[in-house]
């Protein structure tokens, strides 16, 4: 397995053998405008997407929550609460708020060009990813969207990234456009900005969405959009892209590829191409 430092992080935390029960302090509270008891469509056995290892680990030692930095992943349910959760974790059993989990469904069946919500199962942590073959529709072979991708759409390490990886069954969730659904990509207008994000969660008027260095931040629904997986974008096209935690006007694309879910673009003052996933190319934002 690709250990990445997400993952090294995480084995440098551990937790105890018994179910850590996040208590308040002055720090540790829940920080964010938005319920911890969101409704779940979950069962015991379930695959789940949740910060287990730092949420509660950041709450033991009192760290303010909205520095922490909250990595998603993957793990099974223990036991269902109304407003917590138990997850069965390598560590031991988990106490998690319903609002930090992500359920995934148990049948999913993907078809080739749908958009999934998993994790990277070679590597870890939440992914979105594009199916490239469908020929097992429960063991769907995916392109990673979040994932670093080579800027050259002539790259000779293309040829193996575009087979793809297998997910596992009941591992990941097809996200649709313009459905707030846990997964989709957002952006949201701050300080005359539009910072991107991917949403945790929905509740009345407010959102939950994992931003820039996996940090969580609570927004009023109306300040946030939706960036749509399939939009039609061509080359030519002046389109806004991702940079750092931004999305920024100004790109112009030089190349599509659909298939793998991945566009070229260069800014309008640089003659260099930078790849991008089709998550972080838009128009909606004009």
């Amino acid at each position: 397995m690709i250990r990445t430092v997400r993952t090294i992080l995480c084995l440098m935390t551990l937790a105890v053998m018994t179910p850590i029960m996040a208590q308040d302090s002055d720090n540790g509270a829940w920080p964010w405008d938005f319920p911890q008891g969101v409704k779940l469509k979950m069962e015991v056995g379930q695959t789940v997407l949740s910060p287990y290892t730092y949420y509660p680990s950041s709450v033991e030692k009192g760290k303010p929550l909205r520095e922490a930095v909250l990595i998603f992943y993957d793990t099974t349910v223990k036991e269902v609460g109304a407003e917590k959760s138990v997850l069965s974790t390598h560590n031991g059993e988990v106490e998690m708020p319903n609002a930090l989990i992500i359920p995934l469904p148990t049948n999913a069946k993907a078809k080739k060009g749908d958009v999934v919500l998993t994790w990277w199962q070679s590597g870890s942590g939440l992914e979105r990813a594009i199916v490239v073959d469908d020929s097992n529709s429960k063991e769907p072979k995916v392109c990673y969207l979040d994932l670093r991708w080579p800027d050259s759409p002539e790259s000779p390490k293309l040829e193996e990234k575009k087979q793809g990886e297998p997910l596992k069954p009941g591992s990941f969730a097809i996200l649709k456009d313009g459905q707030w659904q846990s997964g989709a990509q957002v952006a949201i207008k701050k300080d005359n900005e539009w910072l991107k994000g991917t949403l945790i969660h929905v509740e009345g008027d407010k959102v939950l969405v994992l931003g820039f260095g996996s940090k969580i931040e609570a927004y009023n629904k109306a300040d946030v959009r939706l960036i749509p997986f399939k939009e039609k974008i061509k080359v030519g096209d002046k389109v806004w892209a991702t940079w750092v935690n931004t999305y920024r006007p100004g790109y112009v694309v030089t190349a599509v590829d659909n298939e793998s879910g991945h566009v070229y673009v260069k800014g309008e003052r640089s003659s260099s191409v930078e790849s991008r996933s089709i998550a972080d190319v838009t128009k909606v934002l004009e």
